[in-house]
């Protein structure tokens, strides 16, 4: 049976018979052996030197994400070497900066659920280990009961009962705009409980205007997002700001009930009053290179940090001391501090016993026992 050739094929066969008895293809290849040839003559390693940097050029051009690797290794062991250095030396670093600044504080807000609990453990203990404003102030609803203050007084914050501004009547974290009427301080930095600083964030104090707002850019800057993250903000406490901020908010309510962020973000950008402070202050959802802190709260591929399957130990946890330089090594340091901080605010009775936390994730995973968690 005769095969039908396509004639596509016999196009490029009778092209390729008109080349070979091409003179002119025979003078170019004759032209090129002799030119080589000579160039060899001249320097035997000119040619194969050629030859070698456009075969190693061409193989690792696009080998960019290995090289990337060593450079995240490197930023994540110079970070590491001074969180060691910031909390070995946290005592003589603060008497002999003069950091210490009894009226300055820092803020967060506490729902009053076991995750927003837990996490402020961790954040009270990072903060004890690395900052030295030793003023930490736990915000809380007139609705908070009197057992979540006792265990945010063990986790070290002076608990402050706030109004709640709510405009939705929902419990959210519209309570925090009273931030700017605690005039007893001079100076504020607001953190959410989600916030994991992994080196010290003193210098945001230094930062701070009236009238104005230091907080992080929302997105790194290869991202077409520009405004602030309501995660995260210095400020300086005054009467006047505050009149304008509970005017301007019961006003905006009045019509459409903003979150804090996009609140404060309308508020302080009209009239340029927004310090800028860089992404690395509020890095979300995986490892960003420089870091100052994490905010556990959002959601990354590894789903949240409290929920995360892969947590160390108790036992396994007293052993890891390496540099974070990705984001599972992230998750685990977070484990690692919590840990510690239940150990300093003698919380190992409520982890145990009443946190939904703590029963929530043994369940989830029916392979570990309550003793192999991390009871001994």
């Amino acid at each position: 049976m005769k095969r039908n050739i396509p004639h596509n094929s016999i196009s490029y066969l009778s092209l390729l018979l008109k080349l070979l008895k091409s003179r002119y293809l025979w003078f170019l290849l004759t032209a090129t052996l002799l030119t080589l040839l000579l160039l060899h003559t001249l320097n035997p390693y000119l040619v194969s030197d050629s030859v070698y940097q456009l075969s190693h050029v061409t193989r690792h051009v696009f080998d960019s994400k290995s090289r990337g690797v060593l450079e995240h290794k490197l930023a994540a062991e110079i970070e590491w070497e001074l969180f060691r250095y910031q909390t070995l030396y946290r005592d003589s670093r603060c008497v002999s900066d003069s950091e210490t600044d009894s009226k300055s504080a820092w803020l967060t807000y506490v729902q009053g659920d076991d995750v927003s609990i837990v996490q402020a453990v961790v954040l009270s203990h990072m903060l004890q280990k690395l900052s030295c404003i030793s003023e930490r102030l736990a915000a809380v609803s007139d609705k908070t009961n009197s057992k979540i203050t006792e265990l945010l007084h063990k986790a070290g914050y002076k608990v402050l009962v706030l109004p709640d501004l709510s405009c939705d009547g929902l419990s959210s974290n519209h309570v925090i705009l009273n931030a700017w009427n605690l005039t007893q301080y001079n100076k504020i930095v607001y953190l959410d409980t989600a916030t994991f600083p992994t080196l010290s964030l003193d210098e945001v104090f230094d930062t701070v205007q009236l009238g104005k707002i230091s907080a992080p850019y929302q997105s790194p800057s290869n991202v077409a997002d520009v405004s602030f993250s309501g995660s995260m903000f210095g400020l300086v406490p005054d009467v006047r700001t505050f009149s304008e901020i509970l005017a301007q908010f019961q006003d905006r309510s009045k019509y459409k009930c903003h979150d804090v962020a996009g609140f404060l973000w309308y508020f302080f950008t009209q009239d340029d009053r927004w310090l800028k402070l860089p992404y690395s202050y509020n890095i979300r959802n995986d490892r960003y290179f420089p870091m100052k802190s994490f905010n556990s709260m959002e959601v990354s591929r590894l789903g949240p940090v409290w929920e995360w399957q892969g947590k160390p130990t108790r036992q396994q946890a007293e052993k890891i001391d390496k540099p974070l330089a990705s984001l599972e090594d992230l998750y685990e340091f977070w484990w690692v501090m919590l840990y510690e901080g239940l150990e300093r605010g003698e919380l190992w009775h409520w982890w145990h016993y009443e946190s939904t936390v703590y029963w929530k994730f043994l369940h989830s995973d029916p392979v570990r026992d309550f003793r192999a968690v991390d009871i001994y």
